[in-house]
C-alpha cells in the first residue's frame, strides 16, 4: 500500500500560470512562477462541503509535479493581473505521505 500513488491532476485541467510570493521574516521573497495550475473561480458558489473559506474568491490547485515547495497562509498568489492573499491552504498527500497537490483559498 505504501507504494501506491495518486495520478497527477490531468494536464487539460491545469492550464493557467501563477506567481507565488512566499512570506519571509523580512517581508516577501522573490516571485516564483508556477505553470500548469488550476484556478477555480466558481467554487465560491458551491453550496456543499467544498465551499471556499469565507470571503475568498477562488481556489488554486497547485500540482506537486509542478512545484516542490510549500504554500502557507499569508503567502501571495498572483493571477488575473492581481495579487491574492492565501487565506487557507490544504496539502493533499499520497498514501505514502508525499505531497500530491495543494488547494489554496485566496482573497
Amino acid at each position: 500500500m505504501s507504494g501506491m500513488r495518486i495520478p497527477p491532476i490531468p494536464p487539460f485541467m491545469r492550464c493557467e500560470s501563477i506567481e507565488l510570493k512566499r512570506q519571509t521574516e523580512s517581508g516577501f521573497g522573490e516571485p516564483e512562477a508556477i505553470d500548469r495550475c488550476r484556478i477555480d473561480r466558481s467554487a465560491q458558489l458551491s453550496p456543499n462541503d467544498y465551499q471556499l473559506t469565507a470571503g475568498c474568491s477562488a481556489r488554486v490547485f497547485i500540482d506537486a509535479t509542478e512545484y516542490a515547495g510549500q504554500v502557507s497562509e499569508g503567502d501571495l498568489i498572483g493571477f488575473d493581473g492581481e495579487l491574492h492573499a492565501v487565506a487557507a491552504v490544504q496539502r493533499c498527500d499520497h498514501p505514502d505521505g508525499t505531497p500530491h497537490h495543494w488547494e489554496a483559498d485566496v482573497q
